[in-house]
């Protein structure tokens, strides 16, 4: 059964308002004119009274069709399944918002490497290179209306031809995206072992391109806790039986061992190496300095269905990366003024007011719970 959201309701009969207020300015006086003319003798209260019901009658069927083609035009349109985009707009759309790509995507490091010259084969290291981070969850989520480009559709496109080995094998090693909606939430974060990645991967690779992008991704959003501050605590598989991706007391927004691995083992091939960040949230990115392969690096939030055309065009100069930070990226982020404040807190005097729920697909109670805000200035988003 559909559930009436009032919200919804409240709004509609808002933006209706104008039109529902001269439509009971009218009726008042049509009632007026009935009451007054009660004196009058019957012929012609008779006659009054049925011009003045007339009135009543066309005022409202005016009135409704002034708002069934006003405000409410595209509601009815959507949902009697007749309203659309045109191709036009579509267009003009993904124009704007592969603008705002290019101009969004932030340089945060370049020795010289970037534009590449001279470099047309490009190996992509890292799972999140054939599962990008489009978006977020709830409102920052994509639908499936529209085509997505993807990071290696947007290499292609600027004139690069990819590794395809390499996409083979992450491919192969999963094609899973965790979930992370507002239904389940799982901080799983894919990347093969670098036990997994054979001599003849590497050598093939080396072969390839001596140039190397690394691609490293988070993705989170609303409707549930923030990014766990202690991932061992968290719901999360491991990449390895092993190791821990995660020790006790580490956080999301820092490197998995799997991911150091990885990146270590890039290092040690590649002489040209840049590294691509793609989330919303800063993340701890001191590594960066740590290995001189690494010669450029750049920050691409969420860049929706079409933003990753944004990529290809940066890495070949046609476009300059214009972004700037929101935020610091800092080294050690439980060194941050908000680091102790980071996760909600739950009243200890209501628990009587606690509420069942799902969360990873069990039943979960949630209490009543508030976050500190006690750092000016400093304070982060949360």
């Amino acid at each position: 059964m559909i559930a009436i959201q009032w919200e919804d309701v409240i709004g509609v009969l808002q933006t209706c308002a104008p039109y529902l207020i001269a439509l009971g300015v009218l009726w008042i006086a049509a009632v007026i004119v009935l009451v007054a003319v009660r004196t009058l003798q019957v012929p012609k209260r008779k006659m009054v009274r049925g011009y003045a019901a007339l009135s009543m009658v066309l005022s409202l069927a005016v009135v409704a069709n002034l708002i069934c083609l006003g405000p409410m035009a595209a509601l009815l349109d959507l949902s009697s399944g007749e309203g659309t985009v045109s191709d036009e707009t579509t267009q003009e759309a993904i124009a704007v918002a592969n603008q705002i790509a290019e101009e969004g995507t932030v340089l945060l490091k370049n020795d010289g490497l970037l534009p590449l010259q001279n470099t047309n084969n490009l190996n992509l290291f890292g799972w999140t290179s054939v599962n990008p981070v489009y978006g977020g969850t709830g409102s920052g989520g994509l639908n499936e209306l529209y085509e997505k480009t993807s990071l290696i559709d947007s290499l292609t496109q600027a004139g690069f031809t990819v590794n395809q080995e390499l996409v083979d094998f992450y491919t192969a090693y999963t094609s899973d995206q965790p979930e992370m909606s507002l239904a389940k939430q799982s901080w799983t974060l894919p990347e093969p072992p670098a036990a997994s990645y054979s001599q003849e991967l590497m050598d093939n690779a080396k072969a390839f391109s001596d140039t190397a992008v690394i691609v490293l991704g988070r993705i989170a959003g609303e409707g549930h806790n923030d990014m766990p501050a202690d991932v061992s605590k968290a719901a999360y598989d491991n990449n390895s039986t092993e190791y821990a991706d995660f020790e006790p007391g580490e956080h999301y927004l820092q490197l998995s061992r799997t991911e150091e691995d990885m990146i270590r083992l890039v290092c040690e091939n590649f002489s040209n190496v840049i590294v691509l960040y793609n989330a919303a949230n800063p993340m701890e990115l001191g590594f960066v300095e740590e290995y001189p392969q690494i010669r450029a690096a750049l920050w691409c939030q969420g860049p929706g269905h079409t933003g990753f055309e944004a990529i290809g065009k940066i890495l070949n100069g046609e476009v300059n990366p214009s972004g700037k930070t929101t935020d610091t990226f800092v080294y050690d982020l439980t060194a941050a003024p908000w680091w102790n404040n980071w996760q909600s807190t739950n009243y200890s005097n209501m628990e009587d007011m606690a509420v069942e729920g799902m969360n990873s697909g069990m039943a979960q109670t949630y209490y009543p719970s508030f976050v500190n805000y006690v750092e000016g200035i400093y304070v982060g988003y949360k």
